[in-house]
């Protein structure tokens, strides 16, 4: 993953449970860098592994660490970065996540090596089915979080329904399933 990610994570974690809180992470997660580069990669393991250090720290899941940096990204990280590019996405959530893939696209420019996730919408009326593809695993529950962090972007609230996970041979396929109120 991007330096972006880690540094966000981070921000976060400082801005919710201060410094010490982010250095006791930096310290529990084995994690040898200090400070990351933004359009730098860093092996997925580097996340990973801080994203399980501030879980065991924090007292929380991975799971809820995930959809709580999803909705920070979506609400905080995204729009200070690319808030163009996000107003230019759709001017309701729906067809926000009709367009996301190009959004991916559009960013895929700026990050070598770059591989975005893929989406699939279907939908009728306000009920939503968003099939999500990505070669890594586990990220489910941040897209959850960035769809909440949508949802409060358009004005919208979420009913979520059972998630349906796809067997795959590598990476990760689900499908979330959630309401548009």
């Amino acid at each position: 993953m991007y330096g972006l990610i880690n540094k966000s994570l981070r921000a976060m974690i400082i801005e919710n449970h201060g410094i010490d809180c982010w250095d006791s992470v930096l310290e529990k997660s084995g994690v040898p860098i200090e400070s990351f580069v933004s359009m730098q990669r860093y092996e997925d393991d580097v996340t990973y592994a801080l994203v399980g250090a501030a879980s065991e720290k924090l007292g929380a899941s991975a799971e809820e660490c995930l959809e709580a940096f999803g909705y920070y990204w979506a609400t905080v990280v995204a729009p200070g970065s690319y808030g163009l590019l996000l107003n230019s996405t759709g001017r309701n959530l729906l067809e926000f996540l009709n367009h996301i893939n190009h959004l991916h696209d559009r960013i895929t420019t700026t990050f070598i090596g770059y591989m975005p996730p893929y989406f699939e919408v279907s939908h009728t009326e306000n009920r939503v089915a968003l099939r999500y593809e990505s070669k890594r695993q586990g990220l489910t529950p941040f897209v959850i979080g960035i769809l909440k962090g949508l949802a409060e972007r358009f004005g919208s609230t979420l009913t979520f329904e059972p998630l349906e996970k796809i067997e795959v041979s590598e990476g990760e396929t689900s499908v979330i399933h959630f309401v548009i109120n």
